[in-house]
């Protein structure tokens, strides 16, 4: 009996700890990885709807439909929760999360069941506490603009936030100045990105792409746009225009859920190039990566759920007129794209994970990235490529 419990106790603390099992390549205890990949070991407190995280100074924060979490990252291979996780409920989606400045305050956009931006302190990270929940402006993703004075939700809700304890809604979706109309936005956007303060990447559903200069929030200016490839294939997810804007590619990325197949309108990877774009206030397409199906072996599955679409990415730290890409994608995982000098991308490594559904990659530093999963919660990979 005793030897039975033993097993029982022993099997139960592999659960509440982090596997790290030492880095391999090919076949792991994780999934299956090129040779420039390794896998280093995963945190399954996140197990179940892992969404997206941010990372400020030595702490990671991470959303899911269910709970905040505050890890300490001193040691990027060996995540250390802080805390407890934060209880939510069920709250969808929050993909992309927001920590102000001064990593005082989060924010967790609910798009449903209700709609409602909500506001965390986390300055205690041991204890969480909502500070504000305000209707009406709970878009699909919710972006801070400003130093996070204000912020700007996908769907055209704008928010003053300069009391984080107060949020103030200067227009909500739908509603007479929100910024959809102030820039005459038409279908509709999932994300906006601030790449340098007051300047953002804009992605519509099937619109162009736009950059805008939104120094004054509520008189947005759009000054550059990149012509939709196949708008009726793929939505425009996210991007980001590196080094603050100085950088030749800005990077683009396209959604297309629940494809069982690959095909030529599942979403796709872009680099797009920015030369000459405050003269001619137009970017032009440069080249376009998609996965493919295949054999697990390859590194590739042989069907999909969500579908054959990239989503979250991030460019690796010293990313410069091209460099590396870590994309999430589904089923597929984490991709390592290399986008040379000329906007060309290629595939350099992958990591397949066993019964995954990627969500984002995000490079900790130069060697580690974090995949976070829907289903299997964080994964933890080396790049040596």
């Amino acid at each position: 009996m005793k030897k039975r419990l033993f097993g029982i106790v022993a099997a139960l603390s592999l659960l509440m700890v982090p596997s790290f099992n030492g880095a391999t390549a090919g076949p792991s205890q994780g999934g299956v990885s090129s040779d420039t990949v390794e896998y280093v070991g995963y945190v399954p407190f996140e197990v179940g709807t892992a969404t997206g995280i941010t990372v400020k100074g030595k702490y990671m924060y991470l959303t899911s439909w269910k709970n905040i979490s505050i890890y300490d990252i001193s040691d990027p291979t060996s995540p250390q929760m802080v805390g407890t996780p934060f209880p939510l409920g069920f709250k969808f989606e929050n993909e992309d999360v927001e920590i102000t400045p001064d990593a005082k305050y989060l924010l967790f956009s609910e798009e449903l069941p209700r709609n409602f931006l909500h506001v965390y302190d986390i300055e205690d990270k041991e204890n969480i506490q909502e500070v504000a929940s305000v209707a009406g402006v709970g878009d699909h993703t919710s972006t801070c603009i400003l130093k996070c004075k204000y912020v700007y939700g996908s769907d055209g809700s704008i928010t003053n936030l300069k009391d984080p304890t107060q949020p103030e809604v200067i227009a909500a979706a739908g509603q007479p100045g929100n910024w959809h109309e102030l820039i005459g936005l038409q279908g509709g956007a999932h994300d906006v990105t601030e790449y340098k303060k007051g300047f953002v990447v804009i992605s519509p559903i099937s619109a162009p792409l736009m950059l805008a200069d939104v120094r004054n929030p509520l008189k947005p200016k759009v000054f550059g746009l990149g012509e939709h490839p196949n708008p009726s294939g793929f939505l425009f997810h996210s991007g980001n225009w590196p080094r603050g804007g100085k950088d030749r590619w800005l990077l683009m990325q396209g959604e297309k859920n629940f494809q069982t197949r690959c095909n030529e309108n599942n979403g796709p990877f872009m680099t797009w190039d920015t030369k000459n774009v405050k003269k001619t206030k137009t970017l032009k397409l440069i080249d376009t990566f998609r996965v493919q199906n295949g054999t697990v072996t390859d590194g590739n599955p042989p069907a999909n759920g969500l579908g054959c679409s990239a989503h979250w990415f991030t460019e690796r730290p010293g990313f410069k007129n091209g460099g590396l890409v870590a994309v999430g994608y589904y089923e597929h995982g984490t991709r390592f794209l290399n986008v040379d000098k000329k906007g060309k991308i290629s595939e350099k490594g992958w990591f397949l994970p066993f019964g995954g559904s990627t969500s984002a990659a995000y490079w900790i530093n130069k060697d580690i990235v974090y995949a976070v999963d829907y289903t299997r919660g964080i994964d933890i990979l080396r790049w040596n490529g």
